[in-house]
């Protein structure tokens, strides 16, 4: 194709390369439905010279051998790396270069990862990963690729197949995962012989009660730790002085609330028994007392809490605490839930005045 006014067709590229000075080739093309190339002898670096606008890249085209060179200068600096790798950083495919991406390791002077894994016949690679499978079916499938150097999907219909030619049940992602963690307990345990309970379960971010049969001691049996009864002894001292003093702050928060209103304790629900419910003024407030002086307050005891509310028909509710959280108050549905400290007490009959209970 050629253009009969030659002059014309320039100014207009070089017009819309002046107010889009970051265009593309293809943009020119799509716009103008002009070839640059038949307009300019040097094509678009022309073009943008012509235009006085610096180029926004180069557009110096690279010879095949030359962008050969620079694949195999990526694949001797980066060894191991896979093709989708080299297109995302140096934006040029193996594929468009080489007879394959084994070729480009090759004239690399690179071994080629998954050599050994060529050598090998499909048949091969399922025995392969079916072995695998028999003797870990916890085994994850990042891991089961990266052992077996073998693809999967591209060998079974899916995991399940592969489950059923090992001969074992199939184990689901969340099981994985609790294995996985009870693997890190139970290399804590062997490295630190005297760990609690609440310190296996920030550290491991876990909940030993929950991905053991028998919580604590089955995991020190699992371990092959004896567990340390001596502990125990002295948690249970310790443990009557927290009751005796939990039901000392109890009583005497049930006390102060006595001057607000009628205070009934211990009232039972569907879901527990209620610390205290205080009625004033024909309305009602369900409230908690945590002795905590070490233990934060948690979200499930809000959510107990919330649980009395909804037993007992009440909109308001109050967990007494020595020393509360930055979030002191949650509105769940439509019941609304403070936390205050003992010294806080005197807040409660005008939050229940102002408040529908």
């Amino acid at each position: 194709m050629f253009y009969k006014d030659l002059e014309s067709e320039k100014e207009k590229i070089r017009e819309f390369i002046r107010k889009n000075s970051k265009t593309t080739y293809k943009e020119i093309r799509k716009k103008l439905k002009i070839h640059p190339e038949r307009v300019f002898k040097r094509g678009m670096a022309e073009a943008f010279k012509e235009a006085g606008i610096k180029p926004p890249r180069t557009f110096k085209r690279n010879t095949k051998e030359e962008n050969k060179k620079l694949i195999v200068e990526y694949i001797k600096k980066n060894p191991g790396v896979g093709g989708h790798t080299i297109v995302k950083e140096i934006k040029r495919s193996p594929s468009n270069f080489f007879k394959s991406i084994k070729e480009a390791y090759e004239k690399a002077g690179v071994k080629y990862p998954r050599e050994d894994s060529y050598r090998l016949s499909p048949d091969e690679k399922r025995r392969i990963l079916i072995k695998i499978v028999k003797n870990n079916p916890y085994i994850t499938v990042q891991k089961l690729t990266k052992k077996s150097k073998a693809q999967p999907y591209k060998l079974f219909k899916n995991l399940d197949e592969i489950y059923e030619k090992a001969g074992v049940k199939r184990i689901g992602q969340g099981e994985k995962i609790k294995n996985r963690k009870r693997k890190e307990v139970i290399h804590l345990i062997k490295n630190n012989p005297i760990v609690t309970q609440r310190e296996i379960n920030r550290i491991c971010k876990t909940h030993v009660q929950e991905i053991f049969k028998k919580g604590i001691f089955g995991a020190y049996k699992e371990a092959g730790i004896k567990f340390p009864f001596e502990r125990l002894k002295t948690y249970g001292v310790g443990l009557k002085e927290i009751r005796q003093r939990a039901k000392t702050f109890e009583e005497k928060v049930a006390l102060k609330l006595s001057g607000f209103g009628k205070v009934n304790r211990l009232v039972k629900t569907k879901r527990g028994f209620a610390d205290i419910i205080l009625e004033r003024k024909n309305k009602k407030a369900v409230i908690e007392v945590k002795d905590y002086e070490l233990k934060d307050v948690s979200i499930s005891q809000i959510g107990q809490l919330n649980k009395y509310l909804e037993d007992c028909n009440c909109n308001l509710g109050f967990l007494v605490c020595y020393k509360k959280p930055k979030r002191d108050n949650f509105l769940m549905d439509k019941n609304q839930i403070f936390i205050l400290e003992e010294t806080e007490l005197s807040k409660i009959p005008y939050l229940m005045d102002g408040t529908v209970g």
